[in-house]
């Protein structure tokens, strides 16, 4: 079929955008030689489009949307793209709905077809809709058990009092239950039709190709004439708003919102400016004033929320109770100040370059350029991002004072707080901010400075080894102008124990706070006027700095990295700032109830072994531990030889590896007779029995992890473990099919193979309600005992395979992750290689292996069950042993104890 087009035009260098005759735009962006495309398909139908008796119907569509066709049954259509090593999904926003595909550049007609099947042809079967809507359910109450999620949806049920925008996009529990196939199909008739659909391409493609292709497939949708919905307007907020709520929660959180602009007007680029000098990072005036040098909360941010309608300007923070009303105070003067001091040239210049960086490291991944490409037509009708970013550049320290005039009022301002039960809180209503307003207002016509900072993955690995023993590796990729450093260095949880463990969270936390000739706000400001970012990390095994850069600013960017790693201040100071961050990260786990979950099943599965630690740390060692003793054990791991620095990206490698003779000329190898020996321990050791354990919480979930010991990373055993892994898991995997989509057991669910130094786990980790708990448990088993008594299908198998070979790729598409993976090969003797020797023993993998691989790893007399959540009770499921069998198996060979790999 030949295309007929309405328009037809290259608007960018590579980037084209036609639209049919029926309506349909197509935006395809054509980068050639890269290995991943994205399809996506954009509709206007988002939950502001919902009248009352609709309330989450477009998210119950999009999950419906999988669920099956005339030509493809429940799970086959995620099963196609998965087939081929793809990654699909959806989402549902304010606006939009998004059915997007990613997969490797050869496969993107498939994921094409397969969208548009999905999208045009669901079945919407009536038992699959009663299956998903308990599922819908399922996500509803997850999403009240979350603080901040509670928090945020309460707030704009509060800001807005008209607009849709104050509904939650999910629905309540009481309109999905109600929702029917005939109101489904009501909706589709009024939403899905070829004006209201963008299709998006990005990737090794021929524009000619995907319009063709496209219009073979949808061109033949007839133009509709149904008008745009009318949206309820939102009346402009004329007096200060209050709310606050009590959950079974461990910290208070703070919540404020001021009326702000739609996307589509002038001062969306301002308000973006003007809240990230504000609230974005750690060089923002909030974080500076509130966090740096008062201590108010732990942590604040801000953003500027432009939607397609008038949308807020957002923020956010953690705290105690007792400080709220003084946080709110002096949130609140630095906010006002705006409106009477200009900000500095330096603060002006660095929010804009981040906004840009923001971009700029967005177009590293092809789904990330589609995201932004479909956005900005849908909201402004124009899906080049340099208008936005001309705008941005264009933007003037007048205009920030003059849109702060006119959002930043006491009138537009909307306070919410959510608090531990039982908290007594100094503010009740919203008269009890009129004085805190007020004083604030004060302080900022005062005129006083505010708390600010004073003005080749495609070409292979280059590999040095530099005088004092460093390696150095080198990958050149010229496509986007970034770089990313990553410094690993042996250490982590696997080198803490019980009275230190927390000591390497404490210390890749200090380590960017400054350096023996650069305070942290210096060093701060240094790195956010490259628009970039400097970070610790820390891991089980390894621990190090990681740094990501404009690739202009690359030699500046190294050395700071290297200023950090030879003469790092472990300044006491900041020590102190972090040390009430870390406690407050240790709350927060203990209110996220998967992460608790995860924590207690690694404490019992890894008994004895540190692996069993907590990654976050524990409460004694983070309020006691000094800075004499973080910085000895950093400068006992911290040596030349033992260092891996791997950059990736926009560089020369010849030049890399000159810059950093001379920046790490300075540190010499350590003498043998200092040198550490490795560290060396056995595996822990497999449970004696089943070991159960329930944690009650009073939420409206239940989480459940059911695991055994694992593998290590250079086992042999690693690849069968990973494809059964695999299997289970996904959209079309066993554990989806059987118990989300068949049995509606659980909303969130998945299985895991987490491989360690000297082991890892295996296991299932379930999300359910409390009703369906012994249900669930025992359906897992099921599955369980069923890889253990037959062997894959030829179709699960390949799957699978395909599926672990392309997120491998997939995950290799920012220089980030291709610095820590080059690092991370090199540190635990992989060798470079093993990327092209990791896919080949995927490849290799049959399904008699991965059998016995089942029966070895999954015990069922040696495991541990750890239960959170609402009236979780001691009891062990009742579950049919596997069968015997006298089908011969191969024998799978024993975990290794080797002495190298890790994860970051």
């Amino acid at each position: 079929m030949t295309p007929t087009y309405v328009e037809a035009i290259e608007i960018a260098p590579h980037l084209h955008k036609n639209k049919l005759d029926n309506g349909l735009t197509v935006l395809v962006k054509e980068t050639p030689g890269t290995k991943v495309a994205t399809v996506q398909i954009w509709v206007k139908a988002g939950s502001i489009y919902e009248d009352k008796h609709e309330a989450g119907i477009t998210h119950l569509i999009e999950h419906m949307i999988f669920k099956g066709t005339p030509t493809r049954a429940p799970g086959e259509v995620a099963g196609a793209i998965e087939a081929v090593g793809g990654q699909i999904n959806a989402y549902t926003s304010y606006e939009y709905t998004v059915y997007h595909a990613t997969l490797s550049s050869r496969n993107w007609a498939d994921a094409m077809e397969v969208l548009t099947d999905a999208v045009l042809h669901s079945n919407f079967d009536g038992g699959e809709l009663e299956r998903e809507k308990k599922v819908v359910l399922e996500e509803i109450r997850m999403r009240k058990d979350r603080a901040n999620i509670a928090l945020f949806q309460e707030l704009m049920a509060q800001a807005y009092t008209t607009h849709p925008y104050r509904l939650p996009i999910s629905g309540t529990a009481e309109s999905v239950s109600a929702i029917s196939r005939d109101d489904i199909l009501r909706y589709m008739e009024k939403h899905y039709y070829p004006g209201n659909f963008t299709v998006v391409v990005v990737g090794d493609v021929r524009v000619q190709q995907v319009v063709d292709t496209v219009n073979s497939l949808m061109g033949g949708l007839p133009r509709s004439t149904a008008k745009p919905p009318a949206i309820a307007k939102e009346p402009e907020q004329k007096a200060t708003r209050f709310f606050s709520l009590s959950e079974d929660v461990n910290q208070t959180q703070l919540a404020l919102s001021f009326a702000g602009p739609s996307f589509r007007g002038q001062d969306a680029a301002v308000v973006d400016v003007m809240t990230s000098i504000l609230g974005s990072g750690e060089t923002s005036r909030l974080y500076t004033r509130l966090r740096n040098d008062t201590g108010l909360v732990y942590r604040i941010d801000g953003s500027a929320f432009t939607p397609r309608d008038p949308g807020l300007l957002e923020f956010t923070a953690t705290l105690d109770a007792d400080k709220l009303v003084l946080a709110l105070e002096t949130t609140l003067t630095e906010l006002f100040r705006m409106k009477h001091t200009k900000v500095s040239d330096e603060e002006l210049d660095r929010a804009k370059r981040n906004l840009e960086s923001d971009f700029i490291f967005n177009l590293e991944r092809a789904e990330g350029q589609a995201r932004i490409l479909g956005s900005f037509e849908f909201l402004t009708g124009d899906p080049r991002e340099d208008k936005y970013l001309a705008r941005v550049r264009a933007v003037s320290k007048e205009d920030i004072q003059r849109v702060a005039a006119f959002y930043l009022r006491g009138e537009h301002l909307t306070v919410g707080t959510i608090a531990p039960l039982g908290t007594t809180l100094p503010l009740n209503k919203a008269q009890d901010l009129t004085p805190i307003i007020a004083k604030a207002e004060a302080a900022a016509k005062l005129g006083q400075p505010a708390s600010q900072v004073d003005d080749a993955f495609l070409t292979g690995v280059h590999r040095f080894v530099l005088k004092n023993g460093i390696r150095l590796l080198v990958r050149e990729n010229h496509d986007v102008p970034t770089v990313s450093v990553r410094a690993v260095l042996p250490g982590g949880l696997r080198s803490e124990t019980a009275t230190s463990n927390g000591a390497f969270a404490f210390i890749s936390e200090l380590l960017p706070k400054g350096t023996q000739e650069l305070s942290a706000e210096e060093l701060a400001k240094k790195v956010a006027n490259m628009a970039g970012s400097i970070g610790g990390f820390n891991g089980k095994n390894t621990f190090g700095v990681k740094g990501d850069f404009l690739s202009r600013y690359t030699n500046k960017g190294l050395a700071l990295v290297r200023d950090i790693l030879l003469t790092p201040a472990f300044s006491p100071a900041e020590a102190e700032k972090i040390r009430p961050e870390l406690l407050s990260q240790l709350k927060n786990q203990e209110d996220s109830l998967p992460s608790l979950a995860f924590k207690e099943f690694n404490k019992r599965l890894f008994m004895g072994h540190p692996y069993g630690l907590n990654t976050q740390g524990e409460e004694a060692v983070l309020r006691n531990i000094t800075v004499p003793e973080l910085k000895r054990l950093y400068e006992e791991h911290a040596r030349p030889e033992t260092l891996v620095l791997a950059v990736a990206g926009d560089v020369d490698a010849e030049k890399i590896k000159e810059l950093a003779e001379e920046l790490f000329s300075g540190w010499p190898m350590t003498p043998p007779e200092q040198s550490r020996s490795s560290e060396s321990m056995l595996p822990p050791e497999v449970p004696a029995g089943p070991d159960i354990i329930n944690i009650p919480r009073d939420k409206q979930q239940v989480h459940i992890i059911i695991g055994f010991l694992g593998t290590t990373l250079t086992s042999e055993d690693r690849y069968p473990l990973e494809v059964l892994d695999t299997a289970l898991s996904g959209q079309s995997g066993r554990l989806f099919t059987e118990l989300r989509d068949k049995q509606s057991l659980a909303y969130s669910l998945s299985s895991f193979s987490l491989l360690g130094l000297d082991t890892g786990s295996f296991g299932i980790y379930i999300g359910t309600s409390p009703d369906k708990k012994d249900e669930a448990i025992k359906a897992v088993w099921q599955q369980l005992f069923r890889v253990m008594e037959e062997p894959l299908s030829e179709e699960e198998l390949v799957k699978a395979k395909n599926v672990l070979i392309s997120n491998y790729e997939l995950g290799l598409q920012t220089r980030g992750n291709q610095a820590m993976e080059m690092a991370l090969n090199e540190s635990y003797g992989l060798g470079q290689d093993f990327g092209n020797r990791y896919v080949h023993a995927i490849e290799q993998v049959d399904a008699q292996t991965v059998l016995a691989i089942a029966r070895k790893y999954i015990r069922p007399a040696n495991y541990v069950q750890v239960t959170v959540g609402a009236n979780p009770l001691l009891t062990v499921p009742e579950v049919a042993e596997p069968k015997e069998t006298t089908e011969p198996v191969p024998t799978a060979t024993e975990p290794a104890i080797p002495s190298e790999k890790t994860g970051e």
